[in-house]
C-alpha cells in the first residue's frame, strides 16, 4: 500500500510540472513576454539617446564657449628662453593662432613642434587663466659655424651655414639667430663625410671636436680680452687659430691649456714691449718660434715658453 501510494504522489507532480510548462510555453504568453521586453528596451534607447544628445549638446556648447569666447583671447604671449627665438617666431614654429583664444590650439602637439627644432633642447608650453600663454624654452646657443666647402657648409653663411653648441650638437641658422651668429668663430675643415655632421645631432668628426674644445677654453679663459676669429684643422696633429686681431696661433691637437697660456704669455710680453704678436708657433714647450709684426725682418724671434 506504501508504494503505490508513492507512486500515485510521483505521477500527480510529473502531471503537474508538465501542465506548468505547458502554461509557461503558452504562444500568447510568449508573445505579450517579448513585447515587453522590446517596450523596455526601447525606453532604455530612448533615455540614452536623450542623454547622449544632451551631452554632446553640452560638450560642444563648452568647447565653443572656450573657443570662442572674447573672455579667452589670446592676449598675452609670454616667452622664456635662454636663445634668441622671439614670440612670433615661436607662436609660427608652434602654430598658435595669435588671434584666437588660449584653449584654441593643442598643448601637446605645441610642444611637440618646438622641440622638433634643431636648435631647441627643451619646450614647456602652459595656459594661465583668462588671457595667457607661457612658453619656456631651452635652446642651444651657438659658439662656432662649421665649414666645408667639400659638403657645401659655408662659416658665416645663414642659408648654408651650420652652426654648433658647446656640446658639439650641430644646428641650422634661424631667423634671428642670425644677428648673433654672425660674428661667431669658424671651424674650417677641409675634409669630411656628410654623416659626421647630423643634424640636431652631436658631431662625430673628431678633428672638428679638438678645434670646438679649443675655442671653449679661449672662451673660459680670456674672457672676451681677445677671441677667436677662425680655427683651422691643418692635418691631424696640428690646429691653426687665427684671432679677431689678426694674430695666428699653431696649436696641437692636445694639451690646449698648456698651449694656450704660453701664448696669452706671449701676448702680454709683446704688450709690455709695446710691440703687436704676428705669428706663435705653440707645439714646442721650449724654444717657442713666434714673430711681431713691427720686426718683419727677424722671421724667428725667439720667444720662450713661461715655463723658462
Amino acid at each position: 500500500m506504501f508504494r503505490k501510494k508513492q507512486a500515485n504522489t510521483r505521477y500527480v507532480r510529473q502531471r503537474s510540472d508538465r501542465m506548468l510548462h505547458l502554461q509557461v510555453s503558452s504562444p500568447r504568453i510568449v508573445f505579450f513576454q517579448s513585447r515587453k521586453a522590446i517596450w523596455n528596451i526601447f525606453k532604455i534607447a530612448m533615455v540614452l539617446a536623450i542623454l547622449g544628445a544632451t551631452g554632446l549638446y553640452g560638450i560642444s556648447y563648452v568647447q565653443n564657449h572656450f573657443l570662442t569666447s572674447p573672455e579667452f583671447a589670446l592676449r598675452h604671449l609670454e616667452l622664456k628662453t635662454n636663445g634668441f627665438l622671439n614670440e612670433s617666431e615661436v607662436a609660427q614654429i608652434a602654430e598658435i593662432d595669435p588671434s584666437g583664444t588660449i584653449f584654441s590650439f593643442n598643448i601637446d602637439l605645441a610642444e611637440a613642434r618646438l622641440i622638433a627644432r634643431p636648435e631647441v633642447v627643451a619646450a614647456v608650453v602652459e595656459r594661465r587663466l583668462p588671457d595667457t600663454v607661457k612658453i619656456t624654452l631651452t635652446e642651444r646657443v651657438p659658439v662656432a659655424w662649421i665649414a666645408c666647402p667639400k659638403l657645401g657648409m659655408a662659416g658665416r653663411n645663414p642659408l648654408s651655414g651650420m652652426l654648433v653648441d658647446a656640446d658639439g650638437v650641430i644646428f641650422t641658422c634661424q631667423g634671428s639667430l642670425w644677428d648673433v651668429a654672425r660674428n661667431l668663430p669658424v671651424i674650417d675643415i677641409s675634409e669630411a663625410d656628410t654623416h659626421e655632421f647630423p643634424l640636431g645631432e652631436k658631431m662625430i668628426n673628431k678633428d672638428a671636436a679638438r678645434a670646438l674644445s679649443l675655442i671653449s677654453l679661449v672662451n673660459d679663459v680670456v674672457k672676451g680680452e681677445w677671441t677667436v676669429k677662425r680655427v683651422a684643422v691643418a692635418n691631424f696633429y696640428m690646429l691653426v687659430m687665427t684671432s679677431n686681431d689678426n694674430v695666428e696661433a699653431t696649436f696641437g691637437m692636445y694639451e690646449h691649456k698648456r698651449q694656450l697660456n704660453d701664448l696669452i704669455a706671449a701676448r702680454n710680453h709683446a704688450i709690455e714691449t709695446g710691440r703687436e704678436l704676428e705669428w706663435i708657433n705653440l707645439l714646442p714647450k721650449h724654444n717657442i718660434p713666434g714673430n711681431f709684426k713691427d720686426l718683419s725682418s727677424q722671421s724667428n724671434d725667439g720667444l720662450t715658453s713661461v715655463n723658462d
